[in-house]
């Protein structure tokens, strides 16, 4: 499999399921933005509420073939194994299907992810040892803790204000390597500093 990372704004999403999972799955990509659509007989009070709150379409009855044809996303998250291996076979091989409990019968698997800002680091074992997946993301949430999402933010908004500015290219690529000094991870106040002298520097280059 080849990892991407993909802009689901505003994409239509299909989750069949209205149980623990499915509301797992909804719950990751929530800050994504997208149209999520849920179909099932029953949905658990999480959903609703979650559904409720992001504007989530319910559909109450059992999934078919059709809810699933103009879906960017789809992802099979019932409690019935049988139920999901039916829709996987019935939905185009062209489609972005998950299967939540059969991995390889979908070609899109949900990775364990770390998120500090624009900072994104995901890794899967693609179904290998799911224990070796939690073990890494515990490590990952360990080794970048939330002081990488302010300094991710700042990294961001340097980057876009040097390439805006009339700078040498090799002025911008000297500036650019020191911003990745940890100082500016650690430290407010440096990330301050910098910023104000980015700014001036902008101002009297001509």
């Amino acid at each position: 499999m080849q990892p991407l990372f993909i802009d689901l704004t505003g994409k239509k999403i299909v989750i069949a399921g209205g149980g623990r999972i499915a509301f797992r799955k909804a719950k990751t990509l929530e800050g994504d933005n997208a149209q999520i659509t849920f179909v099932a007989l029953d949905f658990s009070e999480e959903i609703i509420l979650l559904a409720s709150q992001r504007g989530y379409e319910l559909i109450k009855r059992e999934a078919q073939a059709d809810d699933f044809k103009d879906a960017f996303l789809s992802i099979l998250a019932t409690n019935e194994r049988e139920a999901n291996h039916a829709l996987a076979k019935s939905l185009d091989s062209a489609q972005l299907v998950c299967v939540v409990d059969e991995a390889g019968e979908g070609n899109v698997i949900f990775p364990a992810a770390v998120r500090r800002g624009p900072l994104q680091i995901a890794v899967t074992s693609n179904g290998a040892s799911p224990k070796l997946t939690r073990m890494l993301k515990k490590q990952l949430d360990e080794q970048f803790d939330e002081s990488w999402t302010g300094y991710s933010e700042f990294l961001g908004k340097c980057r876009d204000y040097i390439k805006k500015h009339s700078i040498p290219p090799s002025k911008k690529n000297e500036l650019l390597a020191e911003l990745l000094d940890d100082r500016y991870r650690l430290s407010e106040d440096e990330r301050e500093r910098k910023w104000a002298y980015l700014q001036s520097l902008a101002e009297t280059t001509p």
